[in-house]
């Protein structure tokens, strides 16, 4: 498994990402430890089939592969005080 960068930084609200292998690789979700951090992934845009949605209040990482299944462009939505996401691309 090979993980490559998306984002250019962290994504603080929303943005439209392109996944050139179709499949999110991880996310990393920074959080303020107090507030809920909402970070919500879904295919093309934000009416888009959902793919995955995390509450957390810590930082966390998760680990794909989550399947945009047969689309390049997946919607990351990201709400909360102090809530940014980073997504990374799962590389064969």
């Amino acid at each position: 498994m090979i993980l490559r960068a998306l984002t250019n930084g962290a994504i603080t609200s929303a943005d439209t990402v392109t996944v050139k292998s179709q499949i999110v690789g991880g996310i990393l979700i920074t959080a303020d430890g107090t507030n809920d951090a909402t970070v919500a992934i879904n295919r093309d845009d934000t009416n888009g089939k959902p793919v995955i949605e995390v509450v957390t209040k810590t930082p966390l990482w998760i680990t794909g592969p989550f399947s945009l299944e047969g689309t390049e462009s997946a919607y990351v939505s990201v709400s909360g005080t102090g809530a940014a996401v980073q997504v990374y691309e799962w590389v064969t």
